[in-house]
């Protein structure tokens, strides 16, 4: 299971490779914040990874859960354009699995 998200996370990580990441959202005033909010997203999910207590990871991890629903709430709510839009779905859908992956791994399986 674990190689296959792996290989699902690549696979979608190769048009980030290909491009400058977010290039469409960078033109698209209707996504004004968005881009750092998946940052901030990143960002709690790298603390969660590094987590030694299993007890905090899955704190942090409940909070990367809730500010990925958050991010999706936001996505869903703003007029972008369709690059823009798909930029950000990429960039949630690398997020969630993840965030998956290290749910299992707090879980200890």
């Amino acid at each position: 299971m674990r190689i296959l998200i792996a290989a699902v996370a690549f696979a979608l990580s190769l048009p980030a490779i290909a491009h400058p990441e977010f290039a469409q959202c960078e033109r698209d005033p209707g996504a004004r914040g968005l881009t750092q909010r998946v940052e901030n997203i990143r960002e709690q999910m790298e603390r969660a990874e590094q987590a030694g207590d299993r007890a905090q990871q899955r704190r942090l991890l409940e909070l990367h859960a809730k500010t990925m629903h958050e991010g999706m709430r936001e996505l869903r709510r703003r007029e972008t354009t369709t690059g823009c839009r798909e930029e950000m779905m990429q960039a949630m859908m690398e997020q969630m699995m993840r965030h998956e992956l290290a749910a299992q791994d707090s879980d200890g399986r």
